[in-house]
């Protein structure tokens, strides 16, 4: 296929697949499917190698949503992924011309004729080198490069080496997906012994130089240590005799937020430090008393940091935390005394729990059978999630409450675990074959100068998060089993680990120029998507399977 007529073919399968609508965390996901299975049908047609295409129902998914795959054998088994999510943020945002959001001509001609207002700055981008409507950037541009090549390999009989091309669900909300995709790779390693030697994601990417493309090659991780602070109940007219669990927490917060220690830098990224993403009370009705608990979750965006080390550092702050809480109210509790003439003393020990720890505790007491408690707990949680009833944090604190209750300590306790979603921080240095990945990136430098006229920036981590974090896992057997011990809720975010880790291969990202994602005036680079994206893209699944 000549590149000319390769364009042309990805900017018709943009904007077809484009005027899918297929709203993140929503049934409308599932019209990705019809889409896909006319493509399969054209795939039957035009290909002279051998081909399997599947709609493979995400297991345990509540809205019954589907990853659609295309796997392409040639001449060994060396296999090279590309993926792309089929979801998209919603259209609201269109205001009254969110009728024409997937109509790409008709969108310019709105903005063109001022039906909504938009900033000077895209209106010089109202141009053929454009091309505007929700989700042609995020990302169903990239898709449809990655099919526009599937359908070049397919029809080459001396093709070097297999493709499987996979548009997974759910990546705008919680990568059911992409977490799906690690039971495929299994399977369909084990029917055709296929060796995965890499990843490639169509994401856009944003530029700071219009003359300078920038791929990735590796994703930040995110972990969201999720916190429960019990006090001691009183009413607030003795509250020196109870303690308010909402100081606990919020001396926490205080300590972590924006924590220094947190932050790192690897190669050419920094890692922001943590925030927090919620803190309340849990007390549902008004009354004089002090709350009994008080929950908050936090983000953690690591590079090489483990989440054993995050949840250490976390728990190591919170004794601190608790100290500290505790000489305050002693010390004004001295002051109220002193009127009195009074003597007395507030002290509490220091009881700070990662999930998992006060599981043993519980064992340790032998008094319930705590396991069958939090097993028929998260049951019930999961239907609840399900049904739209609670959210997955909710859910996470209720089981970290039913925990709790069966402590037999009933004074204040700080309890620690971690809340879905868990993205891992992934990039190629972590991985043996490292040196061959750099050398690849020098090629792809050196065709994007001769071959583009551009400059190539690598950044070694995508910051924004994607669903390449389940691309890899290399986390050692320790580490892996107090991730498993302490994600809380595995029933509404299943990920299989194991899997991951199994079939860890180095990841690219490697998309079109685009601008304003998730925006209404989200738009991709023409010149980006119908050659250079495309031509790099190439170069490297070509250099891989070699």
């Amino acid at each position: 296929m000549k590149q000319d007529n390769l364009g042309n073919r990805i900017e018709e399968l943009a904007i077809e697949y484009g005027k899918v609508v297929t709203h993140t965390g929503t049934e409308l996901e599932q019209n990705s499917v019809n889409f896909f299975q006319k493509w399969f049908k054209h795939l039957e047609k035009i290909a002279k190698l051998p081909i399997e295409t599947k709609i493979s129902p995400v297991k345990n998914d509540h809205l019954n949503r589907s990853v659609c795959y295309a796997l392409l054998q040639g001449k060994s088994k060396d296999t090279v992924v590309l993926i792309g999510h089929s979801d998209t943020v919603d259209v609201e945002d269109f205001g009254k011309i969110k009728d024409i959001a997937y109509e790409p001509e008709k969108i310019k001609e709105g903005f063109k004729n001022g039906q909504v207002d938009v900033l000077d700055k895209v209106k010089k981008d109202l141009t053929d080198e454009w091309l505007f409507g929700r989700g042609i950037c995020d990302m169903k541009a990239g898709g449809a490069i990655e099919m526009a090549l599937f359908e070049k390999y397919v029809q080459d009989k001396d093709f070097p080496g297999s493709v499987l091309l996979v548009a997974v669900c759910d990546e705008e909300n919680l990568s059911a997906g992409m977490r799906h995709l690690s039971y495929i790779l299994d399977d369909l390693n084990k029917r055709y012994g296929l060796n995965y030697k890499l990843i490639i994601d169509g994401e856009p990417h944003e530029r700071i130089d219009k003359n300078t493309m920038i791929i990735y090659d590796g994703s930040i991780g995110k972990i969201m240590p999720i916190c429960l602070t019990r006090g001691k109940l009183t009413h607030v007219g003795q509250v020196y005799q109870g303690l308010n669990p909402i100081s606990l927490l919020s001396e926490i917060v205080s300590l972590t937020d924006l924590n220094q220690d947190f932050i790192e830098t690897r190669g050419n990224t920094t890692s922001p430090a943590p925030t927090w993403l919620y803190q309340k009370d849990r007390k549902y009705v008004y009354d004089v008393s002090l709350p009994i608990t008080s929950g908050g979750y936090m983000s953690v965006l690591p590079l090489t940091k483990t989440p054993k080390e995050i949840m250490e550092k976390l728990k190591e702050i919170s004794v601190e935390a608790f100290e500290n809480v505790i000489k305050r109210t002693d010390k004004s509790f001295k002051k109220y005394l002193q009127a009195s003439g009074e003597e007395g003393k507030i002290e509490y020990p220091t009881k700070v729990f990662i999930f998992e720890e006060l599981v043993r505790e519980i064992k340790n007491e032998n008094k319930v059978d705590i396991e069958k408690i939090l097993k028929d707990t998260e049951d019930k949680l999961t239907k609840m999630v399900n049904d739209g009833e609670i959210s997955i944090p909710e859910a996470v604190f209720r089981l970290m409450e039913e925990l709790l209750s069966n402590y037999s300590y009933r004074g204040p306790v700080v309890l620690w675990g971690i809340c879905p979603p868990y993205y891992p921080s992934v990039n190629n240095l972590d991985l043996k074959n490292y040196k061959e990945m750099q050398e690849l990136v020098e090629k792809m430098k050196d065709f994007t100068k001769e071959n583009l006229d551009l400059k190539l920036d690598v950044q070694n981590y995508f910051t924004g998060i994607c669903d390449l974090s389940y691309a890899m896992l290399t986390l050692d057997d320790e580490e892996l089993s107090y991730v498993k011990d302490n994600f809380l809720m595995w029933n509404t975010y299943p990920i299989n680990l194991d899997l991951i880790r199994k079939y860890s291969m180095p990841v690219f990202n490697i998309g079109p120029w685009g601008k304003d994602l998730h925006k209404y005036t989200e738009r991709v680079s023409r010149s980006d998507l119908k050659s250079n994206t495309p031509k790099l893209m190439d170069f490297v699944i070509k250099e891989i399977l070699k």
